[in-house]
């Protein structure tokens, strides 16, 4: 019989780990942040970095790039895996279904792996390139429209779509497996329409953990370096990016100016999530999920 105290014990050397590793690293980033940094002689709190960052054109202008790009990706991540999880539900109640199994692949891979897949399959000198160049249908694999590196993230847009559409509706056929069916039955029987019972109905009660899937996803999507360092376009970077390229620098003056843009990106990302909790509970069904 497992008890509180064995739960405990076992529960002991994940703290160990999260609080010598991951808060030390924090606390450590958010010193450095306000300019105290010994090795180098910087022994003076200040609050110049953030100011600098928050007064900085170019990081704004980022910043505020990255965001609506990561608003718009967890946005439409939600919008198709909420269409596909409603059109499959049938065949998706089944959880150890062949569909089932296929559509949770695509979450536990790595994004490198989509990433390598997209270089092989949809870049200039690609695969489906080829292809259309052998067939004639373009003179060479330069008329190939360029959908990796480019300017409009379309690359990066993929990425975030093949792993997140999935994911969302993983988790909302959770819901929509215990989801009490009597409420669109009754209002089925008053003359509703299918449009009216998922306004009224189905979007209210799912969306609690709609919008915790669009947090989660908005919250990669906002932090992601990898993704949009190999996909994205370096004219039009993105904020994790634009980070990273003063830390390669080795200006180590430069190191609290840095450890301030992640703080400002970690606080960022912290309230826009308290943001959508607070707005999800005043929206109707809000009352059945997210934080009381």
């Amino acid at each position: 019989m497992v008890t509180r105290k064995k739960i405990i014990l076992l529960l002991i050397p994940f703290y160990l780990f999260f609080f010598l590793f991951f808060c030390s690293a924090l606390l450590k980033s958010l010193v450095t942040s306000f300019g105290y940094y010994p090795i180098l002689n910087m022994k003076r709190f200040t609050l110049h970095y953030y100011l600098s960052a928050v007064s900085d054109s170019s990081f704004m202008m980022i910043s505020l790039r990255t965001f609506l790009f990561s608003v718009f990706s967890a946005f439409l991540a939600c919008a198709i895996g909420l269409m596909l999880a409603l059109i499959f539900k049938n065949k998706l109640a089944d959880q150890n279904g062949m569909l089932t199994k296929m559509i949770q692949i695509p979450v536990m891979l790595p994004h490198i792996f989509v990433i390598l897949a997209l270089f092989q399959l949809i870049s200039q000198t690609g695969v489906l390139s080829g292809m259309l160049t052998n067939l004639g249908w373009l003179k060479s694999s330069n008329d190939f429209p360029l959908l990796l590196n480019d300017p409009g993230q379309i690359g990066v847009l993929i990425t975030y779509l093949w792993k997140e559409i999935p994911f969302v509706i993983v988790s909302l056929m959770l819901i929509l497996r215990q989801m009490n069916t009597d409420f669109q039955d009754v209002a089925r029987n008053l003359g509703a329409n299918k449009w009216q019972i998922f306004w009224q109905i189905t979007l209210p009660l799912l969306q609690p953990a709609l919008i915790n899937v669009f947090i989660i996803n908005f919250s990669f999507n906002f932090g992601s370096y990898e993704v949009p360092f190999l996909l994205g376009s370096q004219q039009k970077e993105l904020l994790p990016v634009y980070i990273y390229d003063f830390y390669v620098q080795g200006d180590f003056t430069k190191l609290p100016l840095v450890m301030s843009l992640n703080i400002l990106l970690s606080l960022f990302s912290i309230l826009f999530a308290a943001l959508m909790l607070k707005i999800s509970r005043s929206m109707p069904g809000g009352h059945l999920g997210g934080f009381k």
